[in-house]
């Protein structure tokens, strides 16, 4: 026998989207993908009207309302303005004993890729195009590193790298904090050029000691200096000749070994380190930072003219507190990653993934990695419990309670608020109203009631 909790997580892993209204249409469960698809965060959605979300424009139809009116299953094609998605929503009623719908049960699937495949399917040219398309969409989006978003500012960067990776010639700046995926775009831009089956160099200027970043990026003759190989040594540069060169942490370069780098992009040649003959070189340049360089230039710790040239297209990545829409994809991927590499099948409880996504990540996507890595290793059950997770888990955002009072104010208004918190906090660990009912001993009426009263008056 299938337990409650064991079909609540299996709704949740679900790749369509799911969720779940009372018989008048008030939404009691939604699962992650489900949020995804209309756009918003699963707390903004249980407790709400499928009437509300009509007249909020989230969608523009609505299965739900016919169901109620007709009493039958109904399956429609509705289109979301907020994340102009196309789904097939299919409704099914759950009757009670007395013959009343008591619940909706709701099935949403994404039919946006299928709508413009068959848009794009009328001629035999555009059969083949579309082919090339699809396999280049895999080979960028299933290659060695896959690209896991639902983010809005991720996906964005992704479609510029894609964008940006047929014109050969232009620089590409990639902007953002340490762990955001900098090296996974400059990936992208390459698997999609020209130059994909090149050599691909990448060299982080802040891990190579500055004495010895010039002889390794440039190359040196014999007798450049002390301890210099006795043939000379070509840089990595000439290694990356007729392919791409990804610089990481730019920023770090020494100012003096700018000016060289400057000569590569404008005479596309490089003189060794002792030598006097340039050497042509064709190669594409990626670099990287997360430092600010117009603060560095401005500093004159950076060169202005080198800016100016590295910065012909920049792509800015976001950090992974502000696309936390990606934190619980993420975490699930890596999980599955780390389940096939250690050969175990665990899983995260619905109260830990909560947490993962409250935490602001200092070290984002990196971090995030690494912290669902640790966890696979050290929980000591099939299931990765809270108690399981370190303390920096439990501060403000993710802590106990997030109500702080500031001043005096009616005790009736700091009752409703921690009455507010404890609802949520209860639907968000048991995903129903009857559930969390009857963890806060009260009616799913009166769960369901002070939800809507909570979001009218703003609480």
């Amino acid at each position: 026998m299938v337990s409650s909790e064991s079909i609540m997580k299996m709704l949740e892993y679900s790749y369509d989207g799911i969720w779940i209204t009372d018989g008048s249409g008030i939404i009691l469960y939604a699962n992650s993908a489900n949020a995804a698809l209309l756009g918003l965060r699963k707390e903004a959605l249980i407790g709400k009207s499928t009437q509300q979300l009509l007249d909020e424009h989230i969608f523009s139809d609505s299965v739900i309302m016919e169901v109620i009116k007709t009493r039958k299953q109904a399956t429609r094609i509705s289109h979301n303005e907020r994340t102009d998605l196309t789904v097939l929503a299919t409704a099914t009623p759950i009757f009670g004993e007395n013959g009343e719908i008591e619940y909706i049960f709701n099935n949403v699937r994404d039919i946006t890729a299928l709508n413009n495949l068959r848009d794009s399917l009328k001629d035999k040219d555009a059969i083949i195009q579309s082919q090339k398309k699809q396999l280049q969409e895999i080979r960028t989006r299933y290659g060695v590193n896959k690209v896991v978003t639902v983010s809005p500012g991720f996906s964005r960067a992704v479609e510029v790298a894609e964008r940006v990776a047929k014109f050969d010639g232009a620089t590409v700046l990639i902007l953002g904090e340490s762990g955001t995926g900098k090296e996974l775009i400059a990936d992208i831009i390459v698997r999609n050029s020209q130059r994909q089956d090149g050599p691909f160099i990448k060299v982080n200027c802040g891990a190579i000691p500055e004495s010895l970043l010039e002889s390794e990026l440039f190359g040196y003759e014999k007798g450049a200096f002390t301890g210099a190989d006795s043939k000379g040594k070509p840089g990595l540069f000439e290694a990356a000749n007729g392919g791409t060169i990804f610089l990481d942490e730019i920023g770090d370069m020494p100012y003096h070994l700018q000016v060289k780098l400057l000569r590569v992009l404008q005479q596309r040649e490089i003189i060794r380190v002792g030598g006097t003959t340039p050497i042509p070189l064709d190669v594409r340049v990626i670099t990287a930072t997360n430092r600010d360089l117009e603060e560095m230039v401005q500093a004159r710790t950076f060169r202005e003219d080198l800016y100016y040239r590295l910065n012909v297209v920049s792509i800015l990545l976001p950090p992974l507190r502000e696309r936390r829409e990606d934190i619980i994809p993420l975490a699930k991927h890596f999980l599955m990653v780390c389940n096939q590499k250690y050969k175990v099948d665990k899983q995260i409880h619905p109260d830990v993934m909560y947490l993962l996504e409250q935490y602001d990540w200092p070290g984002n996507v990196r971090e995030l990695e690494n912290m669902i890595e640790n966890l696979v290793i050290m929980s000591q059950g099939d299931t990765i419990v809270r108690e399981e997770l370190p303390s920096k888990f439990f501060g403000n955002r993710s802590g106990e309670t997030l109500i702080s009072f500031q001043e005096t104010i009616p005790l009736k208004d700091a009752v409703d608020q921690v009455e507010q918190e404890l609802i949520h906090k209860a639907m968000e660990k048991y995903g129903s109203a009857r559930k969390a009912a009857a963890a806060l001993g009260v009616n799913p009426s009166t769960i369901v009631r002070k939800l809507q009263g909570g979001q009218k008056t703003g609480g």
